[in-house]
């Protein structure tokens, strides 16, 4: 069997265990539902007022509105999905037979991390595809709808730096519970220290990973659609800046976890 069709196989074993764990389709879940009660309330503002914007926001862009009140969510499902990957072999004792196998251990590693990414890639798509869709149905034509695929491989890529982080983890610390929760408190703690420290101190917070993970869509956005009551200014610097921090994190993780990986002389949890 070639390293491609070993790495395929692993691909498939990683989408099989984190379905079984119904953790990921609840939250997807979770996240339409928030979508479409958030097109429910703004469709009843709609309807009040008749216009064609509600508080300076036209609902000719509403899709975009509906896309970016789900990142959040697609960052949760990264850290839930990542966080798994790796220490739930250590945890069930799987790891010491998945490498016992004719297998490299990058090609082990590999296959997770890239099977883990593509149910998270599959995840965005839904909740992307479910925003135009919901969009379209409540307020007819959308304006520049037909940047939603970039949209949507711009939240692909942003959403590398907390995937990273916990697959780090779950490999780092090999256990489940400690990996989620480390990357939980690294997405909360960004969340809320970025925006008060940037208030109390004036000081520039753009290497919170928050700021790319949540500013790299709408700026790319930015940069080919023209609507300035949806979109930040298009900002080219700042664009380049998301997209090297989200690719630094990225790059990070995923060589502290190779190295553990690699260096590691046995597969237990405890190692």
């Amino acid at each position: 069997m070639s390293a491609f069709r070993r790495i395929g196989t692993l691909i498939g074993y990683e989408w099989r265990r984190a379905l079984a764990k119904k953790k990921v389709l609840a939250l997807v879940i979770l996240a339409i539902a928030f979508q479409t009660l958030l097109t429910l309330g703004v469709y009843e503002v709609y309807r009040a007022t008749g216009t064609a914007s509600v508080g300076g926001f036209s609902l000719h862009f509403m899709w975009i509105l509906a896309v970016g009140e789900g990142l959040f969510f697609v960052q949760v499902i990264a850290v839930v999905v990542a966080g798994g990957s790796m220490s739930e072999e250590y945890e069930h004792g799987t790891a010491d037979v998945l490498l016992s196998k004719p297998i490299r251990r990058v090609e082990y590693m590999l296959g997770k991390f890239l099977g883990g990414f593509s149910l998270l890639f599959m995840a965005e798509a839904l909740i992307t595809l479910v925003a135009a869709v919901l969009s379209l149905g409540f307020f007819g034509a959308q304006n520049a709808l037909q940047f939603a695929p970039l949209m949507f491989l711009a939240i692909a890529y942003s959403s590398l730096i907390f995937f990273s982080l916990s697959f780090m983890f779950s490999e780092v610390f090999r256990g489940t519970t400690l990996a989620m929760l480390l990357a939980l408190a690294v997405l909360f703690a960004s969340y809320i220290l970025g925006p008060l420290l940037s208030l109390v101190y004036a000081n520039d917070t753009r290497a919170f990973p928050t700021w790319a993970a949540t500013s790299f869509p709408s700026l790319v956005l930015s940069e080919v659609v023209s609507a300035s009551n949806v979109l930040p200014p298009a900002d080219f610097g700042a664009l380049s800046q998301a997209a090297l921090i989200i690719a630094l994190y990225a790059i990070a993780s995923i060589l502290i976890a190779a190295i553990r990986l690699v260096k590691s002389d046995v597969t237990k949890k405890a190692a």
